[in-house]
């Protein structure tokens, strides 16, 4: 399972980019051009890291915007008035089942 710790994330992501950067100057030390360094499979590995590093702190970051919402709703829902058991009755609507016997019941009474 992946860290949800966001400075674990940047952690990471900052190791990858050092190594990306040592591995790019040793390629460049050894005369290879940048346009084919770009095709080294070290190089497109640690790009491939870098990557997924990106989405998993947008995903973290979506988790804390969304973990705020919720604190902010149950604090709204909290702070509102309870609903006294008048309103609750009045809130709800009759069952389905019950109009359906009033309507036999008319029917019947109308033959």
């Amino acid at each position: 399972m992946g860290s949800k710790q966001r400075e674990t994330v940047l952690g990471q992501m900052a190791y990858s980019e050092g190594k990306l950067k040592e591995r790019r100057s040793d390629l460049t030390e050894k005369g290879i051009a940048p346009q084919e360094a770009a095709k080294d499979g070290i190089v497109r590995k640690i790009l491939a890291q870098i990557r997924q590093t990106n989405v998993k702190i947008k995903a973290l970051d979506a988790i804390k915007k969304r973990t705020e919402e919720l604190a902010t709703m149950k604090a709204e829902k909290l702070a509102a008035p309870p609903k006294t058991k008048k309103e609750k009755k009045v809130a709800e609507e009759p069952a389905k089942g019950k109009e359906k016997k009033k309507k036999k019941k008319e029917a019947a009474t109308d033959k």
